[in-house]
Order: C-alpha cells, then structure tokens, then sequence
C-alpha cells in the first residue's frame, strides 16, 4: 500500500516524501492532513513585508491597502485585500474575510474564492466602502478550502 498523491492521484511508495509523477510533498499539513493549502512547500517564494500569515494555512499571507491605492487615507474607504501565495499552487481558494471596529465589534464577514493562486503571485480581493459601516481596525483572513493546481 502507498501513498495517494492528493494533486494527481498517483500512488507512491509509503517511505516517499514528495510525489513521483508532480513534486507534491507528502508530509502531513498543519493541521495533520494532506489539504491544499495545508501542506508547507519545500522551497517557498520568499513573502513580501506587510505581510501576514493567513488562518489554517500553511504559505498563503495578506496584506491591506486602500482601494484606492496605497495606505487608507480615511477609515471608511474600500479596502484591497491582497493575498500572496508562497506555496504550490492553489485554485478554487475560499477565503474568509472578517473586519472589526472600535472594541472588537463586527463590521463585516465575507467569503472570497479565487479562481486561481499561482506561486509567487498576489490576487486582490475588494471590499467596497458600502460593506464597512465603520473604521475598520483590525482585519482577519482565513483559509476555509482550495484545491491544489498545477506549477506553471
């Protein structure tokens, strides 16, 4: 018996630790699984500053801006929400994006997918103003599901 590869399928020996036909790393994840977006690359893309990591993911990290570009000039502006993958690649990414205000009050929770999330590359999620009812204070992103694509 051996080990499934969960990008394409291919049975490996039970003593490999990258797949034989894709190069994925068969190491269990950060949470003990072999999920897309939970299992760690052996090389990852080295991250940009500002960044922070995502919840319940193992080389995906965020960072904000205004939707306008560059720092928020008011606190009720839309936001960029800009995701960066250091990892394999990723497709059909479900993100959860939460905002809170003054006191840790809830301004808004929304789910994102992503078509696509090559390695090295960033993607730019918006929340327009009208979703924020408030200044916005402390920002959240975590990683609800993706699958796993193909390197380029």
């Amino acid at each position: 018996m051996g080990i499934e590869c969960p990008r394409c399928q291919t049975t490996n020996r039970e003593i490999a630790r990258f797949c034989a036909r894709c190069g994925l790393s068969l190491d269990l994840g950060l949470d003990g699984s072999r999920r897309a977006g939970q299992v760690r690359h052996p090389r990852p893309v080295t991250v940009p500053d500002g960044c922070r990591l995502c919840g319940k993911a193992a080389d995906l990290y965020y960072r904000s801006e205004s939707s306008l570009g560059g720092q928020t000039l008011i606190a009720t502006e839309g936001i960029n929400v800009v995701i960066f993958n250091s990892g394999y690649p990723l497709r059909e990414v479900v993100l959860e994006v939460r905002g809170e205000g003054d006191g840790g009050r809830e301004l808004f929770s929304v789910e994102r997918t992503l078509g696509e999330l090559p390695q090295g590359k960033d993607v730019a999620v918006e929340i327009p103003s009208y979703e924020l009812p408030a200044p916005l204070r402390t920002l959240t992103v975590t990683l609800l599901s993706a699958e796993f694509g193909w390197p380029e």
